[in-house]
């Protein structure tokens, strides 16, 4: 990032000139763009709970003045497994200053240039208006650009500026796709030793989900085993804490102990090393955390029963979860796991013991 500092530098003084340029010849009037991508449930689940609230998205943000090109990237309508779509709609409000960062469109410099492309510089600050469902794996989110004079902006700001971090580094590179450098990066940082305990559990954590992407499911397990010899003197569990919505990529949030042993069990079960996965299951499920926490390691639970053939532990889990996850957007879901494993357990005839050991692989 620093090394690339100048780069960055001439492309925002480029997107400030040109998008200077456009409003000067162009009209005034506020602006709507939109942007489609696929997200997992865990962060529809945080936009949901974002809603009301500012968000920063972290990297540069292209976004499109056509509707249907958003549509593609989205890939609405496709099948797409545990990731769902989801079209935003950014509102721009023609009063901004120069506080905000510069936008342009970049239609004709842009090596795609049927895609109305509209580039957003780093830092803009957006406001979660509303999202709503608009089909069984599809959401629409309304988003509002903030003003100088905005309350809510100040306060956020003054927030940032005391509480940025060296974490929010390493988050903007794992965000922009560089594990490599992510991770070299919150691996020097390790070495400081004026480091906070909370801070070491942010980075053995999000180093932890680095290894994972990259198929280092044991050095995923390491860095989440040393997160948790540290969180057990830093987080003390609280019920009502957990059950309340987090901030979106809020970075002062101490991943929960049930956080850390269900990312175990999923490094151990994409290893192989199946009864060491159940274990860490088990041991999420004795931790204290909200609904939908404890929905999602059933859920998981039940996809490794499943993978073991363990056919009615698995539908046990599933029910479970769905019954945790029915009024939230995790809730479909697990209700098609649920729906796929029923298939598979005999209606009209008792299973017997031999057949149920017969099952059990792992």
């Amino acid at each position: 990032m620093f090394r690339f500092g100048c780069y960055i530098a001439d492309l925002h003084n480029q997107i400030e000139k040109l998008g200077q340029e456009q409003r000067k010849i162009g009209s005034k009037n506020d602006k709507t763009y939109y942007r489609g991508k696929r997200y997992s449930i865990d962060v529809i689940q945080q936009f949901k709970d974002s809603i009301g609230h500012l968000i920063a998205l972290n990297g540069l943000l292209s976004t499109t003045e056509n509707y249907i090109t958003s549509t593609v990237f989205a890939g609405m309508g496709e099948t797409q497994d545990a990731y769902q779509s989801v079209i935003f709609e950014f509102n721009v409000d023609s009063r901004m200053t120069n506080l905000i960062r510069p936008y342009a469109n970049i239609n004709g410099r842009s090596a795609c240039q049927d895609e109305e492309e509209v580039l957003f510089f780093m830092g803009f600050v957006w406001k979660i208006e509303s999202m709503k469902k608009i089909g069984t794996n599809d959401w629409y989110i309304v988003l509002q650009s903030c003003t100088d004079y905005d309350p809510d902006l100040i306060t956020y700001i003054e927030q940032a500026r005391c509480h940025c971090t060296y974490i929010t580094v390493g988050n903007i590179l794992q965000e922009l796709g560089d594990h490599t450098s992510a991770t070299n990066f919150y691996q020097r940082m390790l070495l400081n030793e004026t480091l906070s305990d909370e801070t070491r559990v942010n980075f053995y954590f999000n180093m932890a989900a680095l290894a994972e992407d990259q198929g280092r499911y044991f050095d995923a397990v390491n860095y989440l085993i040393q997160a948790k010899n540290l969180i057990k003197s830093t987080v003390s569990e609280n019920n009502e804490v957990l059950a309340q919505p987090k901030p979106l990529f809020a970075d002062n949030i101490v991943p929960s102990q049930l956080n850390l042993f269900n990312n175990m069990a999923r490094a151990y079960m994409k290893a192989g090393k199946y009864p060491s996965a159940k274990k860490c299951f088990e041991d999420a499920l004795q931790q204290n955390g909200s609904d939908i926490q404890r929905a999602t390691v059933l859920n998981n639970y039940g996809l490794l029963e499943y993978t073991c053939r363990n056919i009615q532990q698995a539908e046990k889990y599933f029910q479970q979860a769905v019954e945790l996850a029915k009024n939230d957007a995790c809730g479909p879901e697990f209700k098609r796991n649920l729906d796929i494993v029923s298939k598979h357990i005999p209606k009209d005839t008792e299973t017997t013991d031999a057949e149920r050991k017969s099952e059990q692989t792992c």
